[in-house]
């Protein structure tokens, strides 16, 4: 028998890597330093090859290297570099790997509290002057004047956040890491930026849309988006519309990103844009949002989102036992599931399963931790109105009497069914919440069918129903403004051609004062219904809905506004929340407190004395406060005896 041929020898590849390391100078010995931590020797020699991989695809374009970079874990953890060994939690390193790949141009950073949002795009932005330190003249590669600025910024809801939350922890790791002490030094007698060599340059800078006008900013960060202000009827909006800061930021740093760096269709550096959950509909979830429609329609994003929770990053620090939450919807308040409490298996999207550990921060305010601890976005921070139970079950429960919820009376246009009025005797009462070129109005008209008692405990009162006939959104037409006399138009064919008997009309301050004088020319009674001054029309309308004596049609734009308005007690008022509205809702009020108010028609219904509360608003107090009080009681008492006499003739007719 021949002998067989000897067993070829296998070179083990941690051995395999540790040679190729050898081959690759600093960089090599960096990795393989980093390596040598790691204990398990599965993940070990993963971290091996894939650092190994990125040196070497970076090697292939020689010519645009000064110094072949190292990745993001060993940028982080090598002591010739940040040296920063576990300041970045397992879990935290891989998606920073992930975002600092090169396949990406943005990144999101959002979800709980505590997740170590800021701290990954801090890290970020120095793995990023870093790529910038290793680039062979970085000038030439972005088609730059080789005196011109490359700019990385720190932003936020203004510039005193930006210096003392994002950029001193930048500076200290910076002026910390041992790269930047010996390879790339700052300059160190500035405070107020961070001057590298060939003009590369991190600096805080003001929170508005120009704070870095006409510099060339390669990245940054973009921090606290989802708590930047929304301003209405803004000076800084030319149309006087809304000013939203973060879009505003967000698009500036973004036009100058493109105009100054894209090539093919790529953008170094990276912006990060961070904030913890807010609202829904809020900065972040619309780039998230746009990041889901990329993906969509080309398989790929260049925007990664980082959305966790803390429980998801060290479940180490947790027993693991969880209950569940209802994080509730438009319709449905959140609230802690019982243990065999079932569920519709179509709300399993909407049940949330928490760790013990946070129970009992849940119980004590279930808003603030599903937005804080569970990362998820709240329909309102300071809710007016807790039962949105009790709302949903008031709408819906009558038909409109216009065959739209909105329209512009230009492209859409709405028409009236007749059949559908009822209570043809009652006189109807109408609220208009004005606009301008890009916010909608409100139209709501109402009246009172009828009268119910209310049990107080020790006391009954007898309060109206109120049934709205309908509830519409006037939008502006595209590329134009609301015009307002289409809005008299149809109270017009409302009264005079269908006969519906709309008697009093009240408007919001803005742009009212010309309607109201002609309305009033032509025999509508006028006045004027603030629902900004205080919060009392609302509470009219949120007791009416609690106590089920709301008769709304389906309408849920103004059914979304009424669950998300928030309360501000410091300025006593009620307000939506930030990229909301309440034009519709502030229509529906309007017409609530019209109705109670109207004492005309108490008397038509003849409830009596006893029962009727005290709606009116207390007097401020001045010298013609009992004058007022006198004169006002004075017009009830007549308004009293003409409903009487109204009555008295109808009877006998």
């Amino acid at each position: 028998m021949k002998p067989s041929a000897p067993k070829m020898h296998r070179e083990h590849p941690l051995s395999k890597c540790f040679r190729i390391l050898q081959s690759l100078g600093p960089q090599g010995e960096a990795v393989w330093t980093v390596g040598k931590t790691i204990d398990d020797k599965a993940e070990r020699l993963a971290y091996l090859v894939r650092s190994i991989a990125f040196i070497r695809e970076k090697a292939m374009k020689p010519d645009t290297w000064r110094s072949i970079p190292v990745d993001f874990q060993t940028f982080v953890e090598a002591p010739t570099y940040l040296n920063k060994k576990g300041a970045l939690w397992p879990a935290v390193m891989q998606q920073g790997l992930e975002m600092n790949s090169g396949r990406y141009m943005e990144t999101v950073l959002t979800g709980a509290i505590g997740v170590a949002k800021t701290t990954l795009a801090l890290y970020t932005q120095a793995y990023q002057v870093y790529l910038l330190s290793c680039l062979a003249d970085p000038h030439k590669l972005f088609d730059l004047d080789s005196s011109s600025e490359i700019l990385i910024v720190f932003q936020s809801i203004n510039k005193h956040l930006a210096h003392d939350v994002d950029y001193r922890r930048f500076r200290d790791m910076i002026e910390n890491g041992p790269y930047f002490r010996k390879n790339y030094l700052f300059d160190t007698g500035l405070e107020s930026q961070l001057v590298f060599p060939r003009n590369v340059i991190v600096k805080p800078v003001a929170g508005h849309d120009t704070a870095a006008i006409g510099q060339n900013v390669i990245g940054g960060i973009i921090d606290e988006v989802n708590f930047m202000a929304v301003v209405e009827n803004s000076k800084q909006k030319r149309d006087g519309g809304t000013y939203d800061q973060a879009v505003q930021n967000y698009n500036s740093i973004a036009r100058r990103r493109e105009s100054r760096f894209m090539q093919m269709g790529v953008l170094p550096g990276m912006l990060c844009l961070v904030s913890s959950r807010n609202y829904p509909g809020q900065f972040t979830d619309k780039k998230e949002e746009e990041a889901r429609r990329q993906i969509a329609a080309q398989g790929f994003t260049t925007i990664f989102v980082y959305d966790k929770r803390l429980w998801e990053l060290r479940p180490e620090r947790f027993c693991g036992d969880r209950f569940r939450v209802f994080i509730g919807d438009e319709t449905r308040k959140p609230r802690i599931l019982e243990p065999d409490e079932a569920f519709d298996p179509e709300d399993a999207h909407l049940i949330d399963h928490i760790p013990v550990e946070y129970r009992s921060s849940f119980e004590n305010d279930i808003l603030a931790s599903l937005r804080d601890i569970a990362g998820k976005a709240t329909l309102a921070l300071h809710p007016f109105i807790l039962n949105t139970e009790a709302v949903d079950d008031c709408f819906g429960t009558t038909l409109p009497i216009l065959s739209r919820e909105d329209c512009d009376f230009k492209s859409t246009k709405i028409q009236v069914y007749p059949k559908r009025i009822v209570n043809p005797f009652e006189p109807r009462f109408a609220h208009i919440d004005l606009a301008v070129s890009k916010d909608s109005a409100g139209v709501t008209v109402g009246h009172v069918p009828g009268f119910v008692d209310m049990n107080r405990g020790e006391h009954v009162e007898a309060l109206p129903l109120i049934q709205y006939d309908f509830i519409l959104e006037v939008r502006p037409p595209r590329g134009g403004e609301i015009e307002f006399e289409n809005i008299r138009k149809l109270l017009y064919t409302l009264r005079d051609k269908i006969k519906l008997p709309i008697k009093w009309v009240t408007f919001d301050q803005y742009q009212s004062r010309d309607s109201m004088q002609v309305l009033h020319n032509n025999g509508f009674i006028v006045g004027y219904q603030s629902m900004d001054t205080d919060t009392y029309a609302y509470d009219l309308l949120k007791q009416a809905f609690y106590d089920k004596r709301v008769r709304a049609p389906e309408h849920p734009k103004a059914q979304k506004e009424v669950i998300t308005l928030e309360i501000d007690k410091e300025k006593n008022k009620i307000d939506h929340p930030p990229n909301g509205s309440k034009d519709v809702s502030d229509s529906m009020a309007g017409v609530a407190i019209g109705l109670t108010n109207r004492r005309e028609i108490w008397v038509k219904h003849k409830v009596p004395l006893h029962k009727r509360p005290q709606f009116q608003r207390p007097e401020k107090a001045g010298k013609n406060s009992i004058d007022r009080k006198e004169q006002r009681d004075e017009y009830y008492n007549r308004a009293d005896q003409f409903g009487r006499e109204v009555n008295d003739v109808r009877q006998a007719v």
